[in-house]
């Protein structure tokens, strides 16, 4: 290839060089090059003087060479070589490559803007690294997004997110533009006191997912496997079907969703949509809290309930006449604690009732194949009720991001909606010390600001949720654990870490998070704001940093739904199948089976949980009790040993979320110069071996009594206190003062709460065990439980 350009040293002189790489850039040095000099004659240009390096060769043979090859040219010399009677095509080449005697070709998947003009990738990445020390891979992947230098700079020394939007925008995402005539409510089949409570809510007409469910068979019983956006209308899919279906005379309407939280708020929707029929909430928690005027009967119309809570009654054959299930965040089947339960729960459902079945979900990746598996029609729609616009922001560190989210924060609150609403902001960050140290932050800036999340007591939590709702708070910060249970109507989502604990997030939980900006009815625009520092890490341990996993998120597809259950998952299954009086363990179409039947049937016969098909008392009180069986045996063992409950509990379901309290672990920090861990026990373990250190008195003196209190216990020591205390009628909120005052331990009363929800269970699960085994076992373990209750 022959290329020819006209160089910039001289006016009437043409450059011509053979290149034999042109696309990955070839170096030519100058002894290499012919130059010719050419001039006017006429109409037409003649060469007249033409050197190879230092020497003279004739104008001829270098028209011979430009006519016996493929011969390329820069725009500057097209006109001299066509009057020359030579065949060329244009070419574009890097102007940076050129200085450095590399002739590379510029691409449209290569060439970036720099000012004015393009240059090849690779001098682009050069120049922005002069300016910004980041990693090459790094601002690749930014220039190849933008095709622009300039603007990467700017991305990169961003002063003011709120009024760089056009800068930070990733992208926007509508979903598709599919052309979809809407069915007006009186158009439906459906009861018209259905068709009334409808309309009482101002809605008229159904939206695009709605009816697309409707033409997919909804109204006449067909199974559907429903995917769209969050708040795209998917729970009223639910209600047409359930509230038709139990007018007609088929049976309960059942509500099933993964967490109390949201099995409350749809449970007291209900309530007060429904008034004439009887609705019902069976969550399998609640023993600790006051049950007001909450209906759990089993008799009613509408049963919402949690997956737990609901499989309880199914294992303990209680549950009869269900005609609909709706499955709320049906690809929970994809989480590891809890996809197997999920799994065998619809397994049993569908084998159990001749009811119609709908699975909800925002996020799955392939659900051709799960609608196939659970033998459902698809309802696919890829349209927003709410198009969702995501930047991605900058920041030099920690500091930087605090600035930005304040900027955010009070940009989005400037905002109002058409619909009336004011801009709020969900703010998600990795821990919880960290929510509560950017919301005081943000409090002492101004902002109205309050941190949220499940270490909190559910009363402060119903709060924080109703004062959002009111539109009195600005912005409420939480933890990415509380991605999936958190219903805060925001216009904007700022992501302040992509970790979630010690890990970064998931896809699954990116989508879930960013799902959370933009309401329908109240916002016409939903935002998400990745704050990115350059190659932060968390921890030693996590392979990429955070710019990395950013691009990973952003261009995430959902997850696909697979289940594969491991032995202990599905010993529980068979056994849950078995008490909930199913023989025929093979007809039952569970998704995630992975052992021979009877190779478990024998296990479970070791056990003593079945002889044959049949399920013994020991394995009814292991299945309703949610136990693996392998932990059903570690309880019998210690009830036959008569071991000490504390020590039993302790071994099987100790409260993890037990810290030293920050004043105290700053100021070891500060004397001892070392790192000292968060969680309590660990702490007393370096406490211990540097308390000789230490000199001084204040501190020892705090130091001893803890020591002397927990020397030679673990944390059955600290349950006793707990139980001893509540015994003496002590309050959740007064157990953690106490901990905190005696032996600056820090529990989150939202964590002991949950804790003795689910101690209260496990109690329950070893009361019926040791009734089979040990009654003064038993005798124990319900004088516990009265004193858990005593409060």
């Amino acid at each position: 290839m022959i290329i020819v350009r006209k160089p910039k040293k001289k006016k009437d002189e043409i450059e011509i060089v053979r290149v034999n790489n042109v696309e990955e850039g070839e170096e030519v040095k100058n002894k290499e090059k012919i130059f010719a000099s050419y001039k006017k004659v006429g109409e037409k240009y003649k060469l007249y003087r033409c050197r190879l390096g230092d020497k003279l060769i004739q104008p001829s043979k270098v028209l011979n060479l430009l006519k016996s090859e493929k011969v390329y040219c820069l725009d500057d010399s097209k006109e001299i070589l066509e009057s020359l009677g030579i065949k060329v095509k244009e070419i574009d080449l890097c102007p940076f490559c050129l200085l450095k005697n590399v002739y590379k070709k510029l691409t449209n998947s290569n060439k970036v803007k720099y000012s004015s003009f393009y240059i090849c990738l690779s001098c682009a990445i050069n120049e922005v690294k002069e300016e910004i020390n980041i990693k090459e891979e790094f601002i690749e992947r930014f220039l190849r997004k933008f095709r622009d230098v300039d603007k990467v700079l700017k991305l990169l020394s961003i002063k003011r997110p709120s009024k760089e939007s056009e800068l930070t925008r990733y992208d926007i995402i509508v979903g598709e533009e599919k052309e979809i005539k809407n069915l007006k409510i009186d158009e439906l089949n459906i009861p018209d006191y259905l068709k009334e409570k409808i309309k009482e809510r101002n809605i008229y007409e159904l939206l695009p997912v709605q009816t697309l469910s409707v033409k997919a068979g909804l109204l006449e019983g067909k199974d559907l496997l429903v995917v769209s956006a969050t708040s795209s209308g998917k729970t009223l899919i639910g209600e047409l079907a359930g509230i038709k279906n139990l007018i007609e005379g088929k049976g309960k309407f059942l509500f099933l969703v993964p967490l109390v939280a949201l099995a409350n708020q749809k449970y007291n929707e209900f309530r007060e949509r429904y008034k004439e029929f009887e609705v019902s909430l069976r969550v399998g928690i609640g023993r600790l809290s006051k049950k007001g005027d909450i209906n759990t009967s089993l008799d009613a119309d509408i049963i919402v309930g949690t997956y737990e809570g609901i499989d309880y009654l199914i294992r303990s054959n209680k549950l009869k006449d269900v005609g609909t299930v709706v499955i709320d965040e049906v690809h929970s089947l994809n989480l590891e604690e809890r996809g197997a339960r999920l799994d065998g729960l619809i397994g049993r459902l569908r084998y159990k009732f001749n009811a119609q079945m709908i699975y909800l979900s925002a996020t799955i990746g392939n659900p051709k194949e799960l609608a196939k598996k659970l033998n459902s029609n698809l309802v696919l729609y890829k349209g927003r009720p709410v198009p969702l616009e995501r930047h991605i922001i900058f920041c030099k560190n920690e500091f930087t991001k605090l600035n930005f989210i304040r900027d955010i924060v009070l940009s989005e609150w400037k905002n109002v909606s058409k619909f009336g609403y004011r801009g709020q902001s969900l703010i998600f960050t990795y821990s919880r010390k960290r929510a509560e140290y950017i919301a005081r932050h943000l409090k002492s800036k101004g902002i109205k600001a309050e941190f949220y999340h499940a270490g909190l007591e559910y009363s402060r939590r119903r709060r924080i949720e109703e004062e959002f709702a009111q539109q009195k708070l600005q912005c409420v910060v939480t933890t990415a654990a509380l991605a999936a249970g958190v219903d805060f109507p925001a216009s904007a989502v700022i992501l302040e870490s992509l970790a979630m604990g010690g890990d970064w997030l998931k896809p699954a939980e990116f989508q879930q998070i960013c799902g959370r900006a933009g309401r329908k009815g109240m916002h016409e625009l939903g935002k998400v704001y990745l704050l990115i520092e350059i190659g932060k890490k968390y921890h030693a341990k996590m392979e990429e940093s955070e710019d990395e996993v950013a691009f990973k998120l952003l261009n995430a597809q959902p997850e696909n739904v697979n289940i594969v259950y491991n032995e202990d998952e599905e010993e529980e299954q068979i056994l849950a199948t078995l008490s909930a009086g199913i023989k025929e363990i093979d007809e039952v179409p569970y998704l995630g089976r992975n052992y021979s039947t009877e190779k478990i049937l024998r296990k479970l016969e070791s056990y003593g949980m079945v002889k044959g098909r049949e399920i013994t008392r020991y394995g009814r009180a292991v299945s309703i009790s949610f136990l693996y069986p392998r932990v059903a045996e570690r309880i019998k063992e210690g009830v036959l040993k008569d071991e000490d409950p504390l020590l039993l509990i302790s071994e099987i379901m100790p409260l993890e979320n037990i810290y030293l309290s920050h004043s105290l672990r700053e100021n070891l920090k500060k004397v001892l110069k070392i790192n000292i861990p968060i969680k309590f026990f660990d702490a007393l373990e370096v406490i211990k071996e540097n308390m000789e250190k230490i000199r001084d008195k204040k501190l020892k003196n705090i130091l001893i009594p803890i020591l002397m209190e927990f020397e030679g216990a673990g944390f059955e020591r600290v349950l006793e206190k707990i139980i001893n205390l509540r015994a003496n009628k002590k309050s959740v909120g007064q157990i953690c003062k106490i901990f905190y005052e005696d032996f600056r331990i820090q529990i989150y009363s939202g964590d002991l709460y949950y804790y003795l929800e689910h101690l209260l269970n496990l109690l329950d699960a070893i009361e019926r065990i040791a009734n089979i085994y040990n009654k003064k076992y038993a005798k124990k373990i319900a004088e516990m439980k009265e004193k858990i209750l005593s409060s």
